[in-house]
Protein backbone atom coordinates (compact mmCIF):
# COMPACT_ATOMS: atom_id res chain seq x y z
CA UNK A 1 0.00 0.00 0.00
CA UNK A 2 2.85 2.27 0.90
CA UNK A 3 4.62 1.27 -2.30
CA UNK A 4 1.55 2.10 -4.35
CA UNK A 5 1.34 5.47 -2.72
CA UNK A 6 5.02 6.15 -3.49
CA UNK A 7 4.60 5.15 -7.14
CA UNK A 8 1.70 7.52 -7.37
CA UNK A 9 3.82 10.37 -5.83
CA UNK A 10 6.75 9.63 -8.17
CA UNK A 11 4.44 9.69 -11.15
CA UNK A 12 2.96 13.00 -10.01
CA UNK A 13 6.46 14.46 -9.48
CA UNK A 14 7.59 13.38 -12.94
CA UNK A 15 4.56 15.04 -14.46
CA UNK A 16 5.37 18.20 -12.51
CA UNK A 17 8.94 18.18 -13.84
CA UNK A 18 7.65 17.73 -17.36
CA UNK A 19 5.27 20.64 -16.90
CA UNK A 20 8.14 22.86 -15.54
CA UNK A 21 10.38 21.99 -18.47
CA UNK A 22 7.62 22.86 -20.92
CA UNK A 23 7.04 26.16 -19.16
CA UNK A 24 10.78 26.92 -19.21
CA UNK A 25 10.86 26.28 -22.96
CA UNK A 26 7.95 28.64 -23.51
CA UNK A 27 9.61 31.29 -21.27
CA UNK A 28 12.91 31.00 -23.14
CA UNK A 29 11.12 31.41 -26.44
CA UNK A 30 9.29 34.45 -25.13
CA UNK A 31 12.53 35.98 -23.85
CA UNK A 32 14.17 35.32 -27.17
CA UNK A 33 11.35 37.06 -29.02
CA UNK A 34 11.47 39.98 -26.58
CA UNK A 35 15.22 40.30 -26.99
CA UNK A 36 14.86 40.25 -30.77
CA UNK A 37 12.16 42.92 -30.66
CA UNK A 38 14.20 45.04 -28.24
CA UNK A 39 17.26 44.86 -30.50
CA UNK A 40 15.19 46.17 -33.40
CA UNK A 41 14.31 49.28 -31.40
CA UNK A 42 17.26 49.79 -29.04
CA UNK A 43 20.28 48.90 -31.14
CA UNK A 44 23.39 51.12 -31.28
CA UNK A 45 22.44 52.97 -34.46
CA UNK A 46 19.04 53.90 -33.03
CA UNK A 47 20.64 55.20 -29.83
CA UNK A 48 23.24 57.13 -31.86
CA UNK A 49 20.49 58.85 -33.88
CA UNK A 50 18.76 59.73 -30.63
CA UNK A 51 21.90 61.41 -29.21
CA UNK A 52 22.61 63.07 -32.57
CA UNK A 53 19.36 64.98 -32.19
CA UNK A 54 20.85 66.68 -29.12
CA UNK A 55 24.06 67.65 -30.98
CA UNK A 56 26.05 65.03 -29.09
CA UNK A 57 28.01 62.37 -30.97
CA UNK A 58 29.05 58.85 -29.92
CA UNK A 59 32.34 57.09 -30.56
CA UNK A 60 33.28 53.47 -29.77
CA UNK A 61 36.60 51.73 -30.14
CA UNK A 62 36.26 48.15 -31.32
CA UNK A 63 37.43 45.74 -28.55
CA UNK A 64 39.41 43.53 -30.96
CA UNK A 65 41.10 46.07 -33.28
CA UNK A 66 42.06 49.73 -33.62
CA UNK A 67 38.97 50.83 -35.57
CA UNK A 68 36.75 53.56 -34.10
CA UNK A 69 33.05 53.71 -34.88
CA UNK A 70 31.62 57.25 -35.06
CA UNK A 71 28.05 58.44 -35.11
CA UNK A 72 27.02 60.99 -37.77
CA UNK A 73 27.39 63.99 -35.45
CA UNK A 74 30.74 62.73 -34.15
CA UNK A 75 32.01 62.48 -37.74
CA UNK A 76 30.81 66.01 -38.50
CA UNK A 77 32.47 67.45 -35.39
CA UNK A 78 35.79 65.71 -36.07
CA UNK A 79 35.67 66.43 -39.81
CA UNK A 80 35.77 62.80 -41.05
CA UNK A 81 33.77 61.81 -44.14
CA UNK A 82 31.34 58.88 -43.97
CA UNK A 83 33.48 56.69 -46.19
CA UNK A 84 36.65 57.21 -44.16
CA UNK A 85 37.80 54.33 -41.95
CA UNK A 86 38.95 55.85 -38.69
CA UNK A 87 41.55 54.30 -36.41
CA UNK A 88 42.64 55.36 -32.94
CA UNK A 89 45.96 56.52 -34.41
CA UNK A 90 44.25 58.72 -37.05
CA UNK A 91 42.15 60.32 -34.31
CA UNK A 92 45.20 60.83 -32.09
CA UNK A 93 47.18 62.53 -34.86
CA UNK A 94 44.24 64.83 -35.66
CA UNK A 95 44.34 66.26 -32.15
CA UNK A 96 46.54 69.35 -31.92
CA UNK A 97 50.04 68.62 -30.56
CA UNK A 98 49.56 70.73 -27.43
CA UNK A 99 46.49 68.64 -26.44
CA UNK A 100 47.84 65.25 -27.48
CA UNK A 101 49.67 64.40 -24.19
CA UNK A 102 46.49 65.02 -22.18
CA UNK A 103 44.48 62.76 -24.50
CA UNK A 104 47.10 59.96 -24.45
CA UNK A 105 47.37 60.07 -20.65
CA UNK A 106 43.59 59.83 -20.23
CA UNK A 107 43.32 56.88 -22.64
CA UNK A 108 46.20 55.06 -20.96
CA UNK A 109 44.78 55.46 -17.47
CA UNK A 110 41.19 54.44 -18.32
CA UNK A 111 40.02 51.63 -16.01
CA UNK A 112 36.71 49.70 -15.88
CA UNK A 113 34.51 50.68 -12.96
CA UNK A 114 36.13 54.12 -12.59
CA UNK A 115 34.39 57.43 -13.13
CA UNK A 116 34.22 58.67 -16.73
CA UNK A 117 37.05 60.97 -17.87
CA UNK A 118 36.06 64.39 -19.23
CA UNK A 119 38.46 66.14 -21.64
CA UNK A 120 38.39 69.34 -23.70
CA UNK A 121 40.54 69.00 -26.83
CA UNK A 122 41.23 70.80 -30.09
CA UNK A 123 41.33 68.94 -33.40
CA UNK A 124 42.55 70.00 -36.85
CA UNK A 125 39.82 69.01 -39.30
CA UNK A 126 40.40 67.93 -42.89
CA UNK A 127 38.73 71.20 -44.05
CA UNK A 128 41.64 73.08 -42.50
CA UNK A 129 39.81 74.66 -39.58
CA UNK A 130 40.25 73.91 -35.89
CA UNK A 131 37.39 72.78 -33.69
CA UNK A 132 37.25 72.44 -29.94
CA UNK A 133 35.26 69.59 -28.48
CA UNK A 134 34.45 68.04 -25.12
CA UNK A 135 34.51 64.26 -24.79
CA UNK A 136 33.34 62.13 -21.86
CA UNK A 137 35.13 58.80 -22.07
CA UNK A 138 34.60 55.54 -20.16
CA UNK A 139 35.82 51.95 -20.32
CA UNK A 140 33.09 49.29 -20.07
CA UNK A 141 33.07 45.47 -20.05
CA UNK A 142 31.83 43.93 -23.30
CA UNK A 143 28.68 41.77 -23.04
CA UNK A 144 28.49 38.46 -24.89
CA UNK A 145 26.24 35.40 -24.93
CA UNK A 146 28.92 33.42 -23.16
CA UNK A 147 28.96 35.96 -20.29
CA UNK A 148 32.70 36.06 -20.04
CA UNK A 149 34.92 39.02 -19.25
CA UNK A 150 38.52 39.52 -20.16
CA UNK A 151 40.88 42.47 -20.95
CA UNK A 152 40.29 41.78 -24.66
CA UNK A 153 36.58 42.50 -24.22
CA UNK A 154 36.95 45.92 -22.59
CA UNK A 155 35.38 48.55 -24.84
CA UNK A 156 36.41 52.20 -24.84
CA UNK A 157 33.53 54.51 -25.69
CA UNK A 158 32.36 58.04 -25.09
CA UNK A 159 30.35 61.06 -26.14
CA UNK A 160 31.62 64.08 -28.05
CA UNK A 161 30.20 67.62 -28.27
CA UNK A 162 31.40 70.65 -30.28
CA UNK A 163 32.26 73.54 -27.91
CA UNK A 164 34.04 75.81 -30.44
CA UNK A 165 31.41 78.58 -30.24
CA UNK A 166 31.06 78.11 -26.50
CA UNK A 167 34.80 78.49 -25.97
CA UNK A 168 34.91 81.53 -28.26
CA UNK A 169 32.12 83.15 -26.25
CA UNK A 170 33.86 82.25 -23.01
CA UNK A 171 37.14 83.79 -24.21
CA UNK A 172 35.32 86.92 -25.36
CA UNK A 173 33.63 87.24 -21.97
CA UNK A 174 36.98 86.77 -20.26
CA UNK A 175 38.58 89.45 -22.43
CA UNK A 176 35.63 91.76 -21.80
CA UNK A 177 35.94 91.18 -18.06
CA UNK A 178 39.68 91.86 -18.14
CA UNK A 179 39.12 94.99 -20.23
CA UNK A 180 36.46 96.21 -17.80
CA UNK A 181 38.78 95.60 -14.84
CA UNK A 182 41.61 97.42 -16.63
CA UNK A 183 39.29 100.32 -17.46
CA UNK A 184 38.20 100.50 -13.82
CA UNK A 185 41.80 100.59 -12.66
CA UNK A 186 42.61 103.13 -15.36
CA UNK A 187 39.68 105.31 -14.28
CA UNK A 188 40.65 105.20 -10.61
CA UNK A 189 44.28 106.15 -11.31
CA UNK A 190 43.18 108.85 -13.73
CA UNK A 191 40.69 110.37 -11.28
CA UNK A 192 43.27 110.33 -8.50
CA UNK A 193 45.83 112.09 -10.69
CA UNK A 194 43.28 114.58 -12.02
CA UNK A 195 42.17 115.45 -8.49
CA UNK A 196 45.78 116.14 -7.55
CA UNK A 197 46.44 118.07 -10.76
CA UNK A 198 43.43 120.31 -10.15
CA UNK A 199 44.03 120.93 -6.46
CA UNK A 200 47.70 121.86 -6.85
CA UNK A 201 47.29 124.80 -9.28
CA UNK A 202 43.98 125.83 -7.73
CA UNK A 203 45.72 126.16 -4.38
CA UNK A 204 48.16 128.65 -5.95
CA UNK A 205 45.44 130.46 -7.91
CA UNK A 206 43.20 130.94 -4.87
CA UNK A 207 46.10 131.76 -2.55
CA UNK A 208 47.75 134.37 -4.76
CA UNK A 209 44.36 135.85 -5.68
CA UNK A 210 43.80 136.56 -1.99
CA UNK A 211 47.27 138.10 -1.70
CA UNK A 212 46.37 140.51 -4.52
CA UNK A 213 43.73 142.01 -2.22
CA UNK A 214 46.42 143.33 0.12
CA UNK A 215 46.15 147.10 -0.16
CA UNK A 216 49.81 148.06 0.18
CA UNK A 217 51.18 145.27 -2.02
CA UNK A 218 54.09 146.60 -4.15
CA UNK A 219 53.50 146.81 -7.90
CA UNK A 220 56.33 144.37 -8.64
CA UNK A 221 54.77 141.79 -6.31
CA UNK A 222 51.39 142.24 -7.96
CA UNK A 223 52.95 141.53 -11.36
CA UNK A 224 54.70 138.48 -9.92
CA UNK A 225 51.48 137.11 -8.40
CA UNK A 226 49.49 137.78 -11.58
CA UNK A 227 52.15 135.90 -13.54
CA UNK A 228 51.93 132.95 -11.14
CA UNK A 229 48.14 132.85 -11.40
CA UNK A 230 48.35 132.93 -15.19
CA UNK A 231 50.94 130.15 -15.32
CA UNK A 232 48.96 127.97 -12.92
CA UNK A 233 45.88 128.53 -15.05
CA UNK A 234 47.82 127.45 -18.12
CA UNK A 235 48.97 124.30 -16.28
CA UNK A 236 45.39 123.58 -15.27
CA UNK A 237 44.19 124.07 -18.84
CA UNK A 238 46.98 121.81 -20.16
CA UNK A 239 45.86 119.05 -17.80
CA UNK A 240 42.24 119.40 -18.94
CA UNK A 241 43.38 119.30 -22.57
CA UNK A 242 45.32 116.10 -21.82
CA UNK A 243 42.25 114.45 -20.30
CA UNK A 244 40.09 115.50 -23.25
CA UNK A 245 42.73 114.34 -25.73
CA UNK A 246 43.08 110.96 -24.05
CA UNK A 247 39.31 110.54 -23.92
CA UNK A 248 39.09 111.22 -27.65
CA UNK A 249 41.85 108.69 -28.31
CA UNK A 250 40.09 106.06 -26.21
CA UNK A 251 36.89 106.57 -28.22
CA UNK A 252 38.72 106.68 -31.58
CA UNK A 253 37.63 110.24 -32.38
CA UNK A 254 41.09 111.63 -33.12
CA UNK A 255 41.75 112.48 -36.76
CA UNK A 256 44.98 113.37 -38.55
CA UNK A 257 44.95 116.37 -40.90
CA UNK A 258 48.12 116.43 -42.96
CA UNK A 259 49.68 119.51 -44.51
CA UNK A 260 53.21 120.73 -45.31
CA UNK A 261 55.27 121.42 -42.18
CA UNK A 262 58.63 123.23 -42.10
CA UNK A 263 60.45 121.36 -39.33
CA UNK A 264 62.99 124.14 -38.65
CA UNK A 265 60.25 126.74 -38.21
CA UNK A 266 58.31 124.42 -35.94
CA UNK A 267 61.33 123.78 -33.70
CA UNK A 268 62.18 127.49 -33.62
CA UNK A 269 58.70 128.29 -32.37
CA UNK A 270 58.92 125.57 -29.72
CA UNK A 271 62.30 126.91 -28.63
CA UNK A 272 60.79 130.36 -28.03
CA UNK A 273 57.75 128.99 -26.21
CA UNK A 274 59.69 126.67 -23.92
CA UNK A 275 62.40 129.21 -23.12
CA UNK A 276 59.55 131.27 -21.69
CA UNK A 277 57.88 128.27 -20.08
CA UNK A 278 61.01 127.13 -18.21
CA UNK A 279 61.01 130.43 -16.34
CA UNK A 280 57.53 129.71 -15.00
CA UNK A 281 58.89 126.42 -13.63
CA UNK A 282 61.88 128.12 -11.93
CA UNK A 283 64.22 126.42 -14.41
CA UNK A 284 65.76 129.54 -16.02
CA UNK A 285 69.23 128.00 -15.62
CA UNK A 286 68.39 125.12 -17.99
CA UNK A 287 69.64 125.47 -21.56
CA UNK A 288 67.21 124.44 -24.29
CA UNK A 289 68.85 124.05 -27.69
CA UNK A 290 68.12 122.72 -31.17
CA UNK A 291 70.51 120.50 -33.11
CA UNK A 292 69.82 120.95 -36.83
CA UNK A 293 70.98 118.39 -39.42
CA UNK A 294 73.25 119.42 -42.33
CA UNK A 295 70.23 119.29 -44.62
CA UNK A 296 68.16 122.26 -43.37
CA UNK A 297 64.65 123.36 -44.21
CA UNK A 298 63.04 119.92 -44.64
CA UNK A 299 59.33 120.15 -45.43
CA UNK A 300 57.46 117.24 -43.86
CA UNK A 301 53.98 116.24 -44.99
CA UNK A 302 52.27 115.38 -41.71
CA UNK A 303 49.90 116.86 -39.14
CA UNK A 304 51.84 119.92 -37.84
CA UNK A 305 49.57 120.41 -34.83
CA UNK A 306 49.97 116.80 -33.68
CA UNK A 307 53.72 116.88 -34.31
CA UNK A 308 54.01 120.06 -32.23
CA UNK A 309 51.88 118.51 -29.49
CA UNK A 310 54.08 115.42 -29.46
CA UNK A 311 57.37 117.34 -29.15
CA UNK A 312 55.79 119.66 -26.56
CA UNK A 313 54.83 116.68 -24.39
CA UNK A 314 58.40 115.38 -24.47
CA UNK A 315 59.88 118.84 -23.77
CA UNK A 316 57.49 119.42 -20.90
CA UNK A 317 58.46 116.02 -19.50
CA UNK A 318 62.19 116.81 -19.76
CA UNK A 319 61.84 120.23 -18.09
CA UNK A 320 59.88 118.70 -15.25
CA UNK A 321 62.50 116.07 -14.45
CA UNK A 322 65.72 117.94 -15.21
CA UNK A 323 67.23 120.08 -12.47
CA UNK A 324 70.51 121.04 -14.13
CA UNK A 325 72.26 120.82 -17.46
CA UNK A 326 70.46 121.08 -20.80
CA UNK A 327 67.66 119.83 -23.02
CA UNK A 328 68.32 119.24 -26.71
CA UNK A 329 65.86 118.81 -29.59
CA UNK A 330 67.07 117.33 -32.84
CA UNK A 331 66.09 115.45 -35.97
CA UNK A 332 67.64 113.74 -38.97
CA UNK A 333 66.45 111.90 -42.08
CA UNK A 334 66.82 108.11 -41.85
CA UNK A 335 67.50 105.61 -44.60
CA UNK A 336 63.99 104.09 -44.51
CA UNK A 337 62.05 107.17 -45.69
CA UNK A 338 61.47 108.42 -42.18
CA UNK A 339 62.43 111.43 -40.08
CA UNK A 340 63.86 110.58 -36.68
CA UNK A 341 63.33 113.13 -33.89
CA UNK A 342 64.77 113.11 -30.40
CA UNK A 343 64.49 115.06 -27.13
CA UNK A 344 67.53 114.59 -24.92
CA UNK A 345 67.93 115.77 -21.32
CA UNK A 346 70.39 115.54 -18.42
CA UNK A 347 67.66 114.73 -15.91
CA UNK A 348 67.14 111.98 -13.36
CA UNK A 349 66.92 109.15 -15.91
CA UNK A 350 64.81 106.00 -15.91
CA UNK A 351 65.32 102.49 -14.56
CA UNK A 352 65.24 99.55 -17.00
CA UNK A 353 61.94 98.36 -15.56
CA UNK A 354 60.29 101.77 -15.87
CA UNK A 355 61.46 102.12 -19.49
CA UNK A 356 59.36 99.05 -20.34
CA UNK A 357 56.22 100.46 -18.69
CA UNK A 358 56.45 104.18 -19.27
CA UNK A 359 54.38 104.25 -22.47
CA UNK A 360 51.62 102.06 -21.05
CA UNK A 361 47.92 102.77 -21.46
CA UNK A 362 47.45 103.34 -17.73
CA UNK A 363 49.52 106.22 -16.34
CA UNK A 364 52.05 104.97 -13.82
CA UNK A 365 51.46 106.19 -10.28
CA UNK A 366 55.21 106.05 -9.72
CA UNK A 367 56.09 107.34 -13.21
CA UNK A 368 59.27 109.08 -12.07
CA UNK A 369 61.09 108.64 -8.77
CA UNK A 370 60.65 111.48 -6.32
CA UNK A 371 57.92 113.18 -8.35
CA UNK A 372 54.18 113.15 -7.66
CA UNK A 373 52.92 116.23 -9.49
CA UNK A 374 52.61 114.58 -12.90
CA UNK A 375 49.26 113.40 -14.22
CA UNK A 376 51.11 110.68 -16.15
CA UNK A 377 49.16 111.42 -19.32
CA UNK A 378 51.74 113.13 -21.53
CA UNK A 379 53.71 110.06 -22.54
CA UNK A 380 50.58 107.94 -22.95
CA UNK A 381 49.20 110.59 -25.32
CA UNK A 382 52.55 110.73 -27.12
CA UNK A 383 52.49 107.02 -27.82
CA UNK A 384 48.95 107.27 -29.23
CA UNK A 385 49.91 110.26 -31.39
CA UNK A 386 52.90 108.40 -32.82
CA UNK A 387 50.67 105.46 -33.70
CA UNK A 388 48.25 107.79 -35.50
CA UNK A 389 51.12 109.46 -37.39
CA UNK A 390 52.44 106.07 -38.50
CA UNK A 391 55.70 106.04 -36.52
CA UNK A 392 57.16 104.55 -33.35
CA UNK A 393 58.55 105.88 -30.07
CA UNK A 394 61.15 104.57 -27.63
CA UNK A 395 63.48 105.75 -24.89
CA UNK A 396 67.14 105.20 -23.97
CA UNK A 397 68.12 106.08 -20.43
CA UNK A 398 70.23 105.33 -17.37
CA UNK A 399 69.38 106.34 -13.81
CA UNK A 400 71.08 109.59 -12.90
CA UNK A 401 72.42 110.15 -16.43
CA UNK A 402 69.45 111.58 -18.27
CA UNK A 403 67.10 110.25 -20.94
CA UNK A 404 66.72 110.48 -24.70
CA UNK A 405 63.26 110.01 -26.19
CA UNK A 406 63.24 109.05 -29.87
CA UNK A 407 60.35 108.90 -32.30
CA UNK A 408 60.00 108.55 -36.06
CA UNK A 409 57.39 109.75 -38.54
CA UNK A 410 57.08 108.75 -42.21
CA UNK A 411 58.52 111.10 -44.81
CA UNK A 412 55.87 111.61 -47.50
CA UNK A 413 55.99 113.64 -50.68
CA UNK A 414 53.84 116.76 -50.60
CA UNK A 415 50.86 116.52 -52.99
CA UNK A 416 50.93 118.95 -55.89
CA UNK A 417 47.77 120.62 -54.59
CA UNK A 418 49.75 122.11 -51.69
CA UNK A 419 52.03 125.12 -51.99
CA UNK A 420 54.75 125.87 -49.52
CA UNK A 421 54.13 128.96 -47.43
CA UNK A 422 56.83 131.59 -47.20
CA UNK A 423 58.37 131.76 -43.70
CA UNK A 424 57.39 135.40 -43.24
CA UNK A 425 53.71 134.48 -43.79
CA UNK A 426 53.63 132.14 -40.81
CA UNK A 427 52.62 132.99 -37.26
CA UNK A 428 51.49 136.51 -38.22
CA UNK A 429 48.14 137.91 -37.04
CA UNK A 430 47.08 140.79 -39.28
CA UNK A 431 45.18 143.77 -37.95
CA UNK A 432 41.47 144.08 -38.74
CA UNK A 433 39.31 147.19 -39.21
CA UNK A 434 35.56 146.61 -39.04
CA UNK A 435 34.24 150.14 -39.01
CA UNK A 436 30.45 150.39 -39.38
CA UNK A 437 30.11 146.73 -38.31
CA UNK A 438 27.93 145.74 -35.33
CA UNK A 439 28.91 142.66 -33.35
CA UNK A 440 26.60 141.14 -30.73
CA UNK A 441 28.39 139.21 -27.97
CA UNK A 442 26.01 136.82 -26.22
CA UNK A 443 27.86 135.78 -23.07
CA UNK A 444 26.62 135.33 -19.50
CA UNK A 445 30.11 135.25 -17.97
CA UNK A 446 31.28 138.80 -17.41
CA UNK A 447 34.99 137.92 -17.53
CA UNK A 448 34.61 136.14 -20.89
CA UNK A 449 32.67 139.12 -22.24
CA UNK A 450 35.41 141.52 -21.10
CA UNK A 451 37.97 139.32 -22.87
CA UNK A 452 36.11 139.44 -26.19
CA UNK A 453 35.50 143.16 -25.80
CA UNK A 454 39.24 143.69 -25.29
CA UNK A 455 40.05 141.57 -28.33
CA UNK A 456 37.71 143.67 -30.49
CA UNK A 457 38.59 147.09 -29.09
CA UNK A 458 41.02 148.01 -31.90
CA UNK A 459 38.76 146.88 -34.74
CA UNK A 460 36.46 149.99 -34.65
CA UNK A 461 33.43 147.68 -34.52
CA UNK A 462 30.35 148.56 -32.44
CA UNK A 463 29.92 146.04 -29.61
CA UNK A 464 26.56 144.96 -28.14
CA UNK A 465 26.18 142.64 -25.15
CA UNK A 466 23.44 140.19 -24.17
CA UNK A 467 23.87 138.16 -20.99
CA UNK A 468 21.45 135.37 -21.96
CA UNK A 469 19.52 133.94 -24.91
CA UNK A 470 16.33 135.86 -24.19
CA UNK A 471 18.13 139.22 -24.33
CA UNK A 472 19.89 138.13 -27.54
CA UNK A 473 16.58 137.36 -29.26
CA UNK A 474 15.06 140.68 -28.14
CA UNK A 475 18.09 142.67 -29.37
CA UNK A 476 17.97 140.95 -32.75
CA UNK A 477 14.27 141.84 -33.06
CA UNK A 478 14.73 145.49 -32.05
CA UNK A 479 17.98 146.27 -33.93
CA UNK A 480 17.92 145.80 -37.68
CA UNK A 481 21.69 146.07 -38.23
CA UNK A 482 23.67 143.30 -36.55
CA UNK A 483 26.52 142.01 -38.70
CA UNK A 484 27.78 139.14 -36.53
CA UNK A 485 26.65 137.24 -33.43
CA UNK A 486 29.12 135.52 -31.07
CA UNK A 487 26.78 133.08 -29.34
CA UNK A 488 27.73 131.34 -26.11
CA UNK A 489 26.07 127.93 -25.94
CA UNK A 490 25.61 127.34 -22.23
CA UNK A 491 23.68 130.17 -20.54
CA UNK A 492 20.92 130.52 -17.92
CA UNK A 493 17.24 131.12 -18.81
CA UNK A 494 17.77 130.29 -22.50
CA UNK A 495 20.83 128.56 -23.96
CA UNK A 496 22.58 129.59 -27.15
CA UNK A 497 21.16 126.80 -29.32
CA UNK A 498 17.56 127.67 -28.47
CA UNK A 499 18.26 131.40 -28.93
CA UNK A 500 19.79 130.70 -32.38
CA UNK A 501 16.74 128.70 -33.43
CA UNK A 502 14.43 131.56 -32.44
CA UNK A 503 16.59 134.15 -34.24
CA UNK A 504 16.52 132.02 -37.39
CA UNK A 505 12.72 132.22 -37.40
CA UNK A 506 12.91 135.92 -38.38
CA UNK A 507 16.53 136.44 -39.49
CA UNK A 508 18.18 133.89 -41.76
CA UNK A 509 21.06 136.10 -42.90
CA UNK A 510 23.00 137.24 -39.81
CA UNK A 511 26.12 135.02 -39.28
CA UNK A 512 26.27 133.23 -35.91
CA UNK A 513 29.53 131.85 -34.49
CA UNK A 514 28.93 129.51 -31.57
CA UNK A 515 31.27 129.70 -28.58
CA UNK A 516 31.45 126.39 -26.74
CA UNK A 517 33.55 124.77 -24.05
CA UNK A 518 32.23 121.31 -24.97
CA UNK A 519 34.72 119.13 -26.82
CA UNK A 520 33.65 115.61 -25.88
CA UNK A 521 30.30 115.59 -27.68
CA UNK A 522 29.38 116.05 -31.30
CA UNK A 523 28.96 119.77 -30.70
CA UNK A 524 29.62 120.83 -34.31
CA UNK A 525 26.51 119.08 -35.62
CA UNK A 526 24.32 120.41 -32.82
CA UNK A 527 25.40 123.97 -33.54
CA UNK A 528 24.88 123.62 -37.29
CA UNK A 529 21.46 122.04 -36.82
CA UNK A 530 20.42 124.96 -34.59
CA UNK A 531 21.38 127.44 -37.34
CA UNK A 532 24.92 128.49 -36.42
CA UNK A 533 27.31 129.17 -39.29
CA UNK A 534 30.49 128.15 -37.48
CA UNK A 535 31.87 127.25 -34.07
CA UNK A 536 34.89 128.19 -31.98
CA UNK A 537 36.06 126.31 -28.91
CA UNK A 538 36.96 127.89 -25.59
CA UNK A 539 39.56 128.92 -24.61
CA UNK A 540 39.36 131.07 -27.72
CA UNK A 541 42.55 131.35 -29.79
CA UNK A 542 42.73 134.98 -30.94
CA UNK A 543 44.10 134.34 -34.43
CA UNK A 544 41.46 131.71 -35.15
CA UNK A 545 38.75 134.04 -33.84
CA UNK A 546 39.82 136.90 -36.09
CA UNK A 547 40.01 134.64 -39.15
CA UNK A 548 36.51 133.26 -38.60
CA UNK A 549 34.96 136.66 -37.83
CA UNK A 550 36.64 138.37 -40.78
CA UNK A 551 35.37 135.70 -43.17
CA UNK A 552 31.74 136.44 -42.28
CA UNK A 553 32.13 140.22 -42.00
CA UNK A 554 33.65 140.36 -45.49
CA UNK A 555 30.61 138.61 -46.88
CA UNK A 556 28.30 141.39 -45.67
Amino acid sequence: MILGRRKKEISSLMQRIADLEASNERLSAALSIAATEADSFLNLKVLAKLTDLTGTGIWIKHPENDVIWLSAVAREILGFKDSTSITAEILRMSILPEDRPVYEKAMHEARPGYNPVELELKIARSEGDVREFRTITMLITSMSDEDKSSPDELTLMGTIRDITKLEKTRRELTRAKEKAEESERYKNILLTNISHEIRTPMNSIIGFSELLNIGNLPYEKRLEYVGIIKNQGISLLRMIDDVVELTKMESGKITIRKSPCNIDLLLNELLIVFNQYKATQNKEHLEIRVNYPPQRGIILYTDPGRLQQLISNLLNNSIKYTEKGYIEIGYKPSSDQRIEFYVKDTGIGLSRDLQKRIFGRIPEEESFPGKSEDSGLGLTISKNLIRLLGGKIWVESDLGQGSTFFFTVPFEEIPESYHQMAPEEEFVIPSYTWKDKVILIVEDDEVNYKFLEAVLQDTSATILHASNGIQAVELCKSISKIDLILMDIRMPEMDGLQATRMIREFNRKVPVIAQTAYVLEDEDNKCLEAGCNDQITKPIEIREFFEKADKFLKEE
